[in-house]
């Protein structure tokens, strides 16, 4: 993959399904882990950067 294609696919919007889906995985991955409300920040940060690291978009289940 190019710089180029790195940088289009970075600043690509995600529609408001890819949204609601992320929000759901979020709340599965905190109900999984066990994240305290205190900790939802820190756990968020590292929850999209493991999703962005696998280069996919989340999806319903």
């Amino acid at each position: 993959m190019d710089a180029g294609t790195k940088k289009h696919r970075r600043n690509q919007r995600l529609s408001v399904f890819e949204l609601e889906a992320l929000r759901e995985a979020f709340k599965q991955s905190v109900r999984e882990n066990g994240v305290a409300e205190a900790e939802w920040a820190r756990h968020a940060e590292l929850f999209v950067k493991r999703t962005l690291q696998k280069g996919s978009r989340p999806t319903r289940a």
